[in-house]
């Protein structure tokens, strides 16, 4: 018999009710600024997700210019830290 850990025991509940996705995307969230670096995590915060969507406020109109640019490098990287498909798009505001 092997023993689990609370947490293990919690993400493998929250697999079986279908939920892992969920907790995934809200590790990007979580993790941001592990993601983009303490420079974009300055001027840009991620607000919520919608429908794999990651939604993110933006400090000024030049720097949502060059996160636009660098969209699919953020999206590599969450996809190498986090997992795949579990954001599909970042819309910057």
């Amino acid at each position: 018999m092997s023993t689990k850990s609370i947490g293990e025991s919690i993400q493998s509940l929250f697999k079986q009710l279908g939920h892992e996705d969920k907790i995934k995307q809200y590790q990007v969230i979580q993790k941001w600024d592990i993601i983009v670096g303490a420079e974009i995590s300055q001027v840009a915060k991620p607000e919520r997700i919608h429908e794999k969507s990651l939604i993110v406020k933006v400090a000024s109109m030049s720097w949502r210019t060059e996160l636009q640019m660098q969209k699919r490098q953020i999206l590599q990287k969450i996809k190498e830290k986090i997992g795949d498909n579990v954001i599909v798009d970042i819309r910057f505001y």
